[in-house]
């Protein structure tokens, strides 16, 4: 796991090797062990920080070239599969010096160009110069969970895996996007298809970019997300295959020449994944649980039953968070606005795990592709008032029905944004009371839902379509990117089994009402739990990887809150929104009336990135508490 970058100049201009290091060296927590630099001819330069993983030795440091030196790559991920492609390469004549998996992409794009990404499987941001055909060829797994962000400016090419190291050294260049604002306060995150700085773009998960030595670039998908193919499996059937699946997936993630654990929640994810890891490995697997002092915020008890039946070595995390202190640290890490509260507790988890292991295996994947989240049960009763009632009354009873009815009925319509107009931050309709006449004028009737029609598809029943907007907007907008700054922020890399590509092949070839039967959310995962977890640690609520930020914005944060946003802050200078409207709602949350607590959050990480990246009001290492 590492971090990457490079500046390509495809005109006269000469690359400065001082801006190089600026970029590489932002990313410094991504890769501790090593900083390499490669410069071509005044004009190519790659940069990387390593944080050794496969082959510690210096064969594996990077940039790194091929036998002739025609071919270099910078990478960030691992190869799930690179050995073996390996002898095939090797058969094909290439010739390797290294033990690494980086060096197996570098042989695979001279054999197979850019269909690499078609022979590969793993999780990865890759950038390859091709000296002979003087080409920049940028690579992005197929799920996004690794990052690549690239910028052009006066025919220079700027790419990393951080924002904030292209705003190292384009700072006075770069100017606010406001429609990603307004995808944020809806998605919590920027999105793929925006960044918080106009005319910086993002590499979109399963897509390549090819820049020829023209500077003219173009975007290619080679793999996106299909719910098309079923296929017909009894139910037992069906559970040995993703039973198999599952472990190979296991497996295949436990290659490390460092030390290894596993996250464990409490949830039948995670505690798929280290039940199945544990009877795969060959000493006690070390696995790692967090919990809050707020008891109700609580799993761990849950966790501490299988870690006590697979016999792990375990460590509970009891956190009572200095949350004032890192969060400006946070806000800055993550680049862009990013509102998902349960990066603060990824963060402290991954902190705690690095002490101990430099790879952990998580459980994340599991309800996207089987159907966890309250969308997958919402559309299955969606798709009974879709198939028994109708259209005529479906309609008029989504207008005039019952609020939890108008809720089921929106996820039936035909207008992918009707489905996805609900937010846990801002909805429309809370937009219309939070944005000034101004700031919704400058948006040129932007909507923050458009994510979502780019993977409509009405061949696909509800349930289906649902899920498949889950996969393919929630999971690299929000969750994925989540774990990926967290984790590398305690240079800790993070493996997620169930976002396998043979596993979520299968997956997308299942009939979506088993994966929901009789409205039980991830009903197939529970029945192959059975085989290996507790029941009390299966039928329970699920609770999520949350904090108790209600708690604390009636405490702690609560003084931070009111200095900071309400008391002449960089949102209210700018007059976006509503400074009547956002004291309204935070008076209501603080008296205990109405709940508003990611609204709130929101806002307040808005607040801070503001006067981290553009203000210049806060850094880093500053503590909140003289807010408090």
């Amino acid at each position: 796991m590492c971090g990457i970058c490079g500046i390509i100049s495809f005109n006269s201009q000469k690359i400065s090797p001082e801006d190089l290091t600026a970029m590489r060296d932002t990313m410094t927590n991504r890769g501790p062990d090593y900083g390499g630099l490669k410069v071509f001819d005044e004009k190519v330069g790659l940069g990387h920080r390593r944080l050794k993983i496969i082959d510690l030795s210096e064969n594996g440091n990077q940039p790194m070239g091929n036998e002739d030196g025609s071919v270099w790559i910078v990478f960030n991920g691992e190869i799930y599969n690179f050995q073996e492609l390996r002898p095939k390469l090797e058969a094909c004549g290439h010739v390797f010096k290294s033990h690494s998996d980086t060096e197996t992409i570098v042989h695979a794009y001279e054999e197979w160009g850019t269909d690499l990404p078609l022979h590969i499987e793993g999780m990865f941001a890759i950038a390859l110069w091709d000296v002979k055909k003087h080409q920049l060829v940028l690579i992005r797994d197929r799920f996004g969970k690794k990052p690549l962000y690239y910028y052009i400016r006066d025919g220079v090419v700027y790419f990393a895996s951080e924002i904030k190291a292209i705003w190292a050294i384009n700072k006075p260049f770069l100017k606010l996007d406001l429609p990603a604002v307004d995808c944020y306060l809806h998605h919590f995150s920027t999105t793929q298809h925006h960044c918080i700085f106009a005319g910086v773009h993002k590499v979109r998960p399963g897509h390549y970019v090819v820049f020829d030595q023209n500077l003219n670039f173009k975007e290619s998908c080679y793999w996106k997300p299909s719910f098309l193919n079923k296929e017909k499996y009894s139910e037992e059937e069906l559970l040995d295959k993703i039973d198999a699946c599952l472990r190979s997936a296991v497996k295949k993630r436990l290659v490390s020449d460092v030390p290894l654990g596993a996250f464990l929640s409490g949830g039948i994810d995670s505690g798929l994944v280290v039940a199945l890891a544990a009877q795969l490995s060959n000493s006690p697997l070390r696995t790692f649980s967090i919990g809050f002092k707020e008891q109700d915020f609580n799993e761990l008890s849950y966790a501490a039953k299988v870690a006590k039946q697979y016999r792990t070595d375990h460590r509970e995390i009891i956190v009572d968070p200095d949350f004032l202190d890192i969060l400006p640290d946070l806000v800055w890490e993550y680049g862009e606005p990013f509102a998902d509260s349960s990066a603060v507790p990824t963060y402290f988890v991954s902190k705690a795990a690095r002490q101990f292991v430099t790879v952990a295996l998580t459980g994340d994947g599991g309800d996207e592709l089987f159907g966890g989240y309250p969308i997958a049960k919402v559309s299955y009763y969606a798709s009974l008032f879709a198939r028994f009632l109708p259209s005529a009354f479906t309609t008029a009873l989504g207008k005039v029905g019952p609020a939890k009815v108008r809720t089921v009925l929106s996820y039936a319509s035909d207008d992918p944004q009707i489905r996805h107009s609900h937010s846990m931050a801002f909805s429309d309709e809370d937009k219309n009371q939070l944005y000034t006449n101004s700031f919704y004028e400058s948006l040129s009737g932007h909507q923050s839902h458009h994510i979502y029609k780019n993977f409509a598809d009405r061949r696909l029943n509800i349930i289906d379509q649902n899920l498949l907007f889950t996969n393919a907007c929630r999971l690299p907008n929000d969750y994925l990117i989540k774990i990926d700054v967290a984790s590398m922020r305690n240079s800790l890399e993070l493996r997620s089994p169930f976002l396998d590509y043979e596993l979520n092949a299968l997956s997308e070839s299942i009939d979506p009402y088993l994966k929901v039967k009789g409205g039980c959310q991830k009903y197939l995962l529970k029945k192959l739990a059975e085989r290996y977890l507790p029941r009390e640690v299966i039928y329970r609520p699920k609770q999520g990887f949350e904090l108790p930020i209600a708690h604390w914005f009636r405490k702690d944060l609560a003084g931070v809150f009111e200095h900071l946003v309400l008391n002449d802050g960089s949102l209210a200078r700018r007059e976006w929104f509503d400074m009547h409207y956002v004291r309204r709602i935070w008076e209501t949350h603080k008296a205990g009336a109405e709940r508003h607590t990611h609204r709130l959050w929101s806002l307040l990480w808005l607040e801070i990135w503001l006067r981290l990246f553009v203000d210049n009001t806060l850094k880093p290492t500053d503590s909140l508490r003289k807010f408090s």
